[in-house]
């Protein structure tokens, strides 16, 4: 079983419970991301919003396990890629393989895969997994918007960092509530 350090809470408590549940609250987590892309704010520098993704995803992580965690997400870009309006600003479908923001939401995946595999030491895991999102959106960026390293880092890293701390503090809370 894993544990919060210094704390005697639970970790990975989806992965006890049956597949049929286990596999419900990935959907319902996929949704979750969803509706998270939706809290939307504009900068007006650059291509990629805020949103309360980021926060969804490390709570994946970090309830539902590496598996599940990262299963929630594939889940959420293939019903976005199917045709439902499930990423930031209601885009749906193939258009957002051509969209600035589509590297941060392959790392979605990797970074929920990361936090639940590092469940046992959650701020490195949230850190690795967050440092995880921003290379495939840096990726994503260079490629979409043919710019260097250091103007996506720029647009892409740099105006997120803070809110990512504050969305990361609030997820490692709650996770340890609902243990």
């Amino acid at each position: 079983m894993e544990t919060f350090p210094s704390k005697n809470i639970s970790i990975a408590w989806v992965e006890k419970g049956s597949l049929t549940r286990n596999l419900f609250l990935s959907f319902g987590f996929a949704i979750l991301t969803a509706l998270s892309a939706q809290i939307r704010f504009e900068l007006p520098f650059t291509p990629v919003p805020i949103t309360a993704q980021t926060f969804v995803v490390i709570l994946s992580g970090l309830l539902l396990g590496s598996r599940f965690g990262s299963f929630s997400m594939i889940l959420y870009l293939f019903t976005g890629l199917a045709g439902f309006p499930f990423f930031s600003g209601s885009v749906a479908g193939l258009a957002i393989l051509k969209s600035p923001t589509i590297g941060y939401i392959i790392g979605f995946f990797i970074a929920a895969q990361i936090i639940g595999n590092m469940s046992q030491k959650p701020t490195v895991g949230i850190a690795t997994g967050t440092l995880a999102i921003y290379i495939c959106g840096v990726l994503g960026l260079m490629i979409t918007l043919n710019i260097s390293i250091v103007e996506a880092i720029g647009i892409g890293v740099v105006p997120f960092i803070f809110g990512d701390l504050i969305k990361a503090s609030l997820a490692i809370g709650i996770a340890q509530k609902l243990k």
